[in-house]
């Protein structure tokens, strides 16, 4: 088992936001970033992905097995998503029927072909999501999925080098439901107070009247108490919203609903790398010509703080901008 704070390497690193299956995209934008077919590049720099490689887009065994191939040569390193979580978890969902089964919720995602992993190459992925770390550091960065949360990083590194991710999740969900901690009540308690499912997730707050959902997520990142420290996550999917009743309900339930901009950091010291390539399935169902695409892959340049879709733009982030 993997320890599940790791350490970043040194140098030049490219962080690629939630890929989610969209396995031409990545071609695409790692072609931009001048890596060769076998991951390695010629000024040498790192990959580092941030979690969510699969689920709802077309191609999630052949993005996931990439990325495998691209962490046993030591091009890459990676990180845990709720999405991997889900996995290895065995939740089956409408997005997650690239795993072999057919069960989920009806709506536009049935729709969107996903390529079925053959029993070999499941297994090889799941192997692979359980050897992951939650966190990677070093002493100009931080990098998490979704929230960076001090003290749910230091229960990581309690856990000690053997710890099993999935058992330490079930773990402490399940001391949350004897403490009778986790209730109708309190729907957010248990992504709030189990530290990996935090570090994964994000925290919540109870949902306004009208909302979509139960509970919704919140913008960690404008009372952040971590150290000096840049932290690069994804999870958030910073889209373009449109207009309409149901995009303001949207809005106001998203951490960046309110943002003027979107290529901006989330605040001065933290960045999210998730662009909304989750939803491209919507818009190549919708019959949207590539080249219009709203949604994008994107990956982060360090040191140079620039970046790169997948279309192969190269944009300076505004700083952070959270006026209506």
């Amino acid at each position: 088992m993997p320890e599940l704070v790791q350490q970043l390497p040194d140098g030049p690193i490219d962080f690629i936001g939630d890929v989610h299956g969209e396995l031409e995209a990545l071609q695409r934008l790692l072609a931009h970033l001048g890596y060769r077919p076998d991951g390695s590049h010629a000024a040498g720099r790192h990959l580092v992905f941030l979690g969510d490689l699969v689920d709802r887009g077309p191609d999630s065994p052949a993005v996931a097995l990439l990325v495998r191939e691209l962490v046993a040569n030591h091009h890459a390193s990676c990180i845990l998503g709720n999405h991997e979580m889900n996995a290895m978890l065995g939740k089956k969902r409408t997005y997650n029927r690239w795993l072999g089964h057919h069960e989920g919720m009806s709506g536009p995602l049935e729709h969107a072909p996903q390529q079925v992993a053959t029993n070999n190459e499941r297994v090889k992925i799941l192997n692979f999501f359980r050897t992951l770390p939650v966190v990677l550091e070093h002493n100009a960065l931080r990098v998490v999925h979704a929230c960076w949360d001090d003290r749910a990083v230091e229960v990581l590194r309690q856990a000690g080098p053997d710890a099993d991710v999935v058992s330490c999740l079930r773990v402490a969900d399940d001391a949350l439901r004897r403490a009778k901690l986790v209730g109708a009540s309190d729907p957010c308690a248990k992504a709030n107070l189990n530290p990996i499912r935090r570090l994964l997730c994000g925290p919540e707050i109870p949902a306004f009247e009208g909302a979509s959902r139960q509970t919704v997520r919140t913008p960690w990142w404008e009372t952040d108490h971590g150290d000096d420290r840049a932290c690069i996550f994804g999870h958030y999917c910073r889209v373009f919203l449109a207009e309409g009743t149901a995009a303001e309900i949207e809005r106001r339930e998203h951490p960046f609903g309110s943002m003027k901009q979107r290529w901006t950091w989330a605040s001065k010291r933290t960045i999210c790398v998730d662009f909304g390539i989750s939803r491209r399935w919507s818009e190549r169902l919708a019959g949207q010509e590539p080249d219009l695409f709203q949604t994008r892959l994107v990956a982060f340049r360090w040191p140079e703080e620039v970046l790169v879709d997948d279309l192969g733009h190269e944009i300076q982030p505004e700083p952070a901008d959270t006026g209506v």
